[in-house]
């Protein structure tokens, strides 16, 4: 006769989320590191600010990366620094993945004259990264600009050696994504599960009462929550709710 497992800890799943987002900030640093060696090389062969066209020879690794990740990733790249480069004050190499058509470079609307113009510079996901050069996630939110879905996007910050500010290496990934990984092990701990950002909002819930995107102010928290090594999130159990 075998002794039944233990059910897992809300201390060892929080330690779950936390290994996931470590495999995604790993990736993107991956990318900065890109980033970071294709400016040192263009700056040491002309001795002058990078261009836009520097940048093309990002594409393979961002590619890989993306290649490597499969669904965990909706789209990935790097999102320049304001004023960085000698030909272009604003730039993204961001790149998506389609079975159809592989990757595809997602295009925004960079012009500050323009009535659809994303400015990527008052975005959390890039403005705490610059400011405080440390790495962020943002969301969940709905990406209107590309696919309509919740997504949070995962950012780090990237430097040169002497401490210039390049830009973010960032992904955007999909709530649905990140839920076919932790939802079958938050519902193995049998309490339901929330796991939530620093504003209350849901990213993940056992609870199908608690969509991605709502608040959990209406319903019964167990203690303070887990909170999640390195990002603002916290896990936390429910009171009075119905598992998945």
């Amino acid at each position: 006769m075998t002794d039944n497992p233990r059910p897992p800890t809300i201390e060892s799943l929080a330690s779950v989320v936390a290994e996931l987002a470590e495999q995604i900030f790993l990736s993107l640093t991956t990318i900065g590191t890109a980033l970071t060696r294709v400016w040192d090389e263009a700056t040491a062969n002309r001795r002058s600010t990078p261009r836009s066209t520097d940048l093309a020879r990002l594409r393979e690794p961002i590619a890989h990366e993306l290649e490597q990740v499969g669904d965990l990733f909706d789209g990935a790249g790097v999102v320049i620094a304001d004023g960085a480069l000698a030909d272009r004050p604003r730039f993204l190499e961001w790149w998506q993945v389609h079975s159809a058509h592989g990757p595809q470079r997602l295009n925004p609307e960079l012009n500050p004259l323009s009535e659809y113009f994303y400015d990527y510079t008052q975005m959390d996901w890039y403005v705490i990264p610059r400011d405080e050069r440390r790495r962020w996630v943002h969301g969940p939110y709905i990406d209107f600009a590309c696919t309509d879905q919740y997504v949070c996007t995962f950012a780090v910050p990237v430097t040169t050696a002497p401490g210039q500010f390049l830009g973010i290496a960032g992904a955007d990934v999909p709530v649905g994504a990140m839920q076919e990984i932790l939802l079958p092990r938050f519902r193995a701990s049998g309490p339901a599960l929330v796991l939530v950002n620093d504003e209350g909002r849901v990213l993940l819930a056992t609870d199908p009462g608690l969509p991605p995107g709502s608040r959990t102010g209406r319903v019964g928290w167990t203690g303070t929550g887990v909170p999640i090594d390195a990002l603002p999130w916290s896990l936390c159990r429910l009171e009075g709710t119905t598992t998945y």
